[in-house]
């Protein structure tokens, strides 16, 4: 499989989540993200936000739209432990 940057899942009529179904959600990406960290040591990823999909209206304020459930992941260098692999030279 090729490497993927979104998941979408859409349903054809509004469905409400229940929170285990929520959690697990939540739980699913934060295995995907570990296990890029895992694969690239250098760098970390994690669930940086969740819930409504935020809209940009610029140059208005943003607004959200509850109909859409977000979890968005985050990476960067890890910076710590590199950093004091460093100090230690």
């Amino acid at each position: 499989m090729a490497k993927i940057s979104a998941i979408e899942i859409t349903f054809p009529v509004g469905v409400e989540i229940p929170k285990a179904a929520m959690t697990l959600l939540k739980n699913a990406v934060m295995i995907i993200c570990e296990k890029y960290a895992a694969d690239n040591p250098a760098r970390v990823m994690w669930p940086a936000g969740v819930g409504s999909k935020m809209l940009l209206n610029e140059p208005e304020e943003p607004t959200f739209d509850d109909s859409v459930f977000v979890i968005n992941a985050a990476e960067k260098e890890r910076v710590l432990k590199f950093a004091r692999e460093r100090e230690k030279k």
